[in-house]
Parts: structure tokens; sequence; C-alpha cells
């Protein structure tokens, strides 16, 4: 008989700790969707006010970072205000690294405030690589067989049009790209810019509306010292030529002026 009560309340401490459990769980939950929803719905693109970059006058901030792009090239110096560092990266002057990243507030391309770091989706928030690419017209060929049923010998004709917002996008009959271990097809769109001479100048690949919760643009430029793309949310692509200048005017700036 005493060993019959021991079980009843051992299921019973066993039920009330998994009830406990799953409303905590449930609770978890609701408050990470409803932080999801008002995250989301925080930034409203139309209030962006676009304005053109002018490289700081001060210097006294300045940190100066070596890109190595290849071994045993020159390297490319860069000075670079430290504000636009993540707070948390110990750089120090003269460091050599690969690639480097920036955190860019999109409307003037000012640093990113240190205070909303956590809070990138709040707000017009860019991130610049400066790294090494290929040429463009070869990134776009890249990404063309990865977007649609292209084979690269297809690729360098593009059949592609004026789609929208003065971008060209690929048209084709082909299905989009399907990965043949996940079945799962792509879920990204290509567009591309180009000069009066037709030379690709832009390649831009975003995130399809609906294919994770904050689809966002990846757009591929490059200067006669550093090749360098931008990151930025899909909300802004109609903004991809205000990105365009003031992003190559931020990379002229600290690649070249000043040094």
């Amino acid at each position: 008989m005493l060993e019959s009560l021991v079980w009843v309340f051992y299921f019973e401490w066993m039920r009330n700790v998994i009830l406990r459990t799953i409303s905590i769980v449930v609770g978890i939950l609701a408050v990470v969707a409803a932080t999801s929803r008002s995250t989301a719905e925080i930034y409203d693109a139309s209030t962006f006010e676009p304005s053109p970059f002018i490289c700081p006058s001060d210097h006294s901030t300045n940190l100066t970072v070596f890109l190595e792009l290849q071994p045993g090239a020159e390297k490319v110096r860069l000075s670079i205000p430290r504000g636009y560092f993540d707070p948390l990266l110990k750089l120090r002057d003269d460091t050599t690294r690969e690639g480097q990243v920036l955190r860019v507030h999109g409307e003037r391309f000012t640093p990113w405030p240190p205070e909303l770091l956590l809070k990138r989706q709040e707000g017009p928030y860019v991130g610049i690589l400066l790294t090494d690419y290929r040429p463009m017209v070869t990134v776009a060929e890249h990404f063309a067989t990865q977007v649609r049923g292209y084979t690269v010998a297809d690729v360098p004709d593009f059949n592609a049009v004026d789609s929208i917002l003065g971008l060209e996008t690929l048209v084709s009959d082909a299905p989009p790209y399907r990965d043949p271990e996940t079945s799962v097809y792509n879920d990204t769109e290509l567009y591309i810019s180009r000069n009066s001479s037709g030379q690709i100048t832009d390649v831009i690949t975003c995130k399809k509306p609906g294919s994770i919760p904050y689809p966002g643009c990846r757009h591929y430029m490059e200067s006669p010292l550093v090749d360098f793309d931008i990151d930025y949310s899909l909300k802004l692509l109609p903004h991809w030529q205000h990105m365009s200048r003031n992003a190559r005017a931020f990379v002229s700036c600290i690649t070249s002026n000043f040094l």
C-alpha cells in the first residue's frame, strides 16, 4: 500500500513538472513570436531618407587596416574611422586581414550606432564587406547558374530585360535551380546593372519575400583597389542606386584619400 502511494505521489509530481515546463516553453515561444513581430514591424522603409556620403574631415580616430587580397600581392591600405567597426572587435593600427566587415547606417553611410548593433532589423542597417572578388561579369555568371537553369556557357548572353527599378533580371524558360541533394528550389532573385558601354557594374542577389524572416540583398561592386559587397534589407532594394553611389564614394574615401 505504501509503495503504491509513493508511485502515485511520484507520478503526480512528474505531471506537475511537465505541465510547468510546457507552460514555460509556451510562454517563451509567445514572447519570441511577439518580439519577432514587433521587430519586423518597427522599421518602415518608407521613412528612408537618403543623402550623399561625405568623407569625414576628422581623422583622429581612424584605424589603419591592410587587406592582403592575394598571397604575395601588394596590400591595400585602408584608413577607416573607428566607429565603423564592431565595438567588440579589438583591432590595432596596421592590422592585416583578408577581408573587413564594417557597420553602416544606410541613409548617410555614417557609422551604425553601437547601441543598435543587436537591433539591425529595426532600421536601415548596411553591412559592408571589403574583400577580393572576380570580375563582376564572372560574379553574375556564378549566381546565374544558381538562380536559373543556365549552364556557364549560356550565361554570357544573360537573356535579360529591364524589369524593375532600372535593373535587369534573368528571364528564362528554364526552371529555378534545384539543389540535387535537398530537392529545394532556389529562393534567390538575381539583378544586374550595366553602364552605358554595356559592362556589368552591379550584381545584386535578393532573397524572395517570405523565404526567410528577414529577406535581404547582397549588392556586389568593385573599385580600382578593392572589391566589396553591401548587405541590406530587401525593403531597401528600391534605393539600390543610392546604395551603389554611397558605397562607391565611401570605399573611395577610405582607400585613396588621406593616406
